[in-house]
């Protein structure tokens, strides 16, 4: 059993579309599945975008609360629509969940929400929940300006929790970004763990297996 729980270095920077690629790429290989427990934002239909996402790649599954545990109504920080709405984030619950879908897939990606430090209720953050839950993680690096500095910011945050990093993956987020090429050879050598690939941007052809 493989499972890793994939963070990001802030919001929108493309957790849900290299976890998609990531279940395209070995989908027909092995028994995996991608879930994102806790979403913000749905539509009249009552499913997130990214949930939607997850499961367009996953025709098999029919129920989106296989893959969602924790729906919030309005796209904003979670901490904010657990009060609106008065819900209580179970951290057992999420990991219950996960350890029921062992016996049935031979891998698991548990897409965060928001950044690693990214808060989910009040009093906690992604980085508590990847702490309870106890996986190694794949971090999402967002290849814009500044990227370097969210980059080595989230790994320290990883590092001084003693979390385990299974690797790395740049998402060229911004087309117009200069000079890539020697930000990302930055990153390789100042990041201490390994890069498992480099996407640019929209590049609908990238391919990893993990």
């Amino acid at each position: 059993m493989k499972k890793f729980f994939i963070t990001g270095t802030g919001t929108g920077i493309g957790k849900t579309y290299i976890t998609s690629v990531i279940l395209k790429n070995i989908l027909s290989r092995k028994k995996i599945i991608g879930i994102k427990p806790i979403a913000a934002g749905y539509s009249l239909d009552l499913i997130n975008e990214d949930v939607q996402t997850l499961l367009d790649c996953q025709t098999s599954i029919n129920d989106h609360h296989k893959i969602n545990f924790y729906s919030l109504k309005k796209a904003v920080s979670p901490h904010i629509g657990t009060e609106e709405e008065d819900i209580q984030i179970d951290f057992n619950l999420i990991k219950q969940k996960i350890n029921d879908l062992e016996k049935e897939y031979d891998h698991i990606l548990i897409e965060g929400v928001g950044g690693l430090l990214s808060p989910v209720d009040q009093f906690r953050t992604n980085l508590d929940l990847i702490r309870h839950l106890d996986i190694p993680v794949i971090v999402i690096i967002g290849l814009k300006l500044g990227c370097i500095n969210d980059a080595l910011l989230t790994q320290h945050a990883l590092q001084s929790n003693g979390i385990k990093t299974a690797g790395w993956i740049g998402n060229q987020i911004d087309p117009k970004m200069d000079e890539v090429d020697k930000n990302i050879e930055y990153l390789k050598q100042n990041i201490k763990s390994n890069c498992l690939g480099i996407t640019r941007y929209k590049d609908s052809n990238f391919k990893l297996d993990i």
